[in-house]
């Protein structure tokens, strides 16, 4: 058992990037895959219709899962 406020005890735990949203701490919407709209279905005529993103609300990025929106991880 290492002696108890050795060195090793007092550094802290190297942070690296974050893969996913490469350190900015948003990344694209995983609903509309970054789009910031969905399609919804079509109309009388065929066209398609879109709305909104429920995920992003149109703004295309959400706070990135895997880093907390830190940008970094440890």
């Amino acid at each position: 058992m290492p002696p108890t406020g050795s060195k090793s005890d007092k550094t802290q735990p190297v942070k690296r990037r974050c893969n996913r949203c490469h350190g900015f701490g948003r990344a694209p919407c995983r609903i509309c895959a970054g789009k910031g709209q969905v399609l919804m279905g079509t109309d009388v005529y065929g066209r398609a219709k879109f709305e909104r993103c429920g995920g992003c609300f149109g703004t295309k990025t959400t706070r990135c899962a895997t880093c907390g929106g830190d940008g970094f991880v440890t």
